[in-house]
């Protein structure tokens, strides 16, 4: 029966190349987001992924410059708020991020239109991915946008959203209450990035990034070894394996070059593969055989 489900799936996938290759949204991080970087803040692809990612006491966070706060504090609830949803089935329509989590353990960032911002959600959200891979508990991991134009976040950086998703991210949503945000939440509007940690209705972590953060925080990876109750050490080797699934299906090809024919039709199976996934539809090595067997030359 499990073959049965694995060969009408990929029947699905495969049928759907033809129109992914002319049609999908690409993996690849937009332009837009580099175009934002920091002088000397850009890496090549390769030098991204390689980097170590250390697990160390939430407690020794320090943003850059004088300690700025921004958001509910650890200890304090954390209120709901209305968002518009930017992608998923849900599309466009009126949500509560913190709602939408229900019972499971969130993280959720809280955002500008920054670019080093956005470009650094493809590292600390694959980083979580792997984390949610190894624990046993539910994790939620949301992106809020706060801009005063809506639209501008979704023809500037649309394209980056099916590439987040697979990764991991299950909200990419925009705030109704513009670039402050919630008022009850006490949000500091030159504050490019705040990422809060909640459990039971409770914030556990609260961490602000004034520039946006381009690669994953000791300290933040740390507040989520917390939140999933884990020793930095455990979650530490779990970022250092070498992940599966839809994660062995981007890493191990070296197939996403701009001189691939296929890239585009691969872009749009693994974000398809990754919606099963998310689904509880396929396993991550079922994802990754049926990734072999639509494109054998990635074995």
């Amino acid at each position: 029966m499990k073959r049965f489900a694995m060969a009408l799936t990929l029947v699905t996938l495969v049928g759907s190349l033809s129109f992914a290759q002319e049609s999908a949204t690409t993996e690849p991080e937009p332009r837009e987001v580099e175009r934002n970087e920091k002088p000397g803040a850009r890496r090549t692809r390769a030098n991204y992924r390689q980097k170590t990612i250390a697990v160390k006491d939430p407690a020794g966070f320090k943003a850059e410059g004088e300690q700025v706060f921004s958001g509910p504090q650890p200890g304090e609830n954390m209120p709901g708020f209305k968002a518009a949803n930017l992608a998923g089935e849900d599309k466009g329509k009126e949500i509560d991020p913190v709602a939408v989590a229900g019972d499971k353990l969130q993280i959720l960032f809280l955002q500008d239109d920054n670019g080093v911002a956005i470009r650094g959600l493809y590292g600390v959200v694959g980083a979580i991915g792997k984390i949610n891979q190894k624990t046993e508990k539910d994790l939620h991991v949301a992106c809020v946008f706060l801009t005063d134009d809506a639209d501008a976040i979704t023809s500037r950086f649309g394209r980056a959203f099916p590439g987040l998703r697979e990764r991991g991210l299950d909200l990419i949503a925009v705030s109704k209450d513009g670039r402050d945000g919630p008022g009850a939440h006490g949000l500091n509007r030159t504050v490019s990035q705040t990422i809060i940690l909640t459990k039971n209705g409770k914030v556990t972590r609260n961490f602000v990034f004034p520039q946006g953060m381009l690669y994953p925080d000791p300290h933040v990876m740390g507040g989520i070894a917390e939140l999933i109750d884990e020793d930095n050490e455990t979650v530490a080797s779990w970022l250092a394996e070498t992940g599966d699934g839809a994660d062995q299906m981007r890493g191990s090809r070296g197939d996403d070059g701009d001189d691939d024919p296929q890239a585009e039709a691969k872009a749009a199976f693994r974000e398809k593969v990754g919606e099963f996934l998310r689904a509880g539809t396929l396993t991550r090595e079922q994802a990754k055989q049926l990734y072999e067997a639509a494109f054998p030359e990635s074995r």
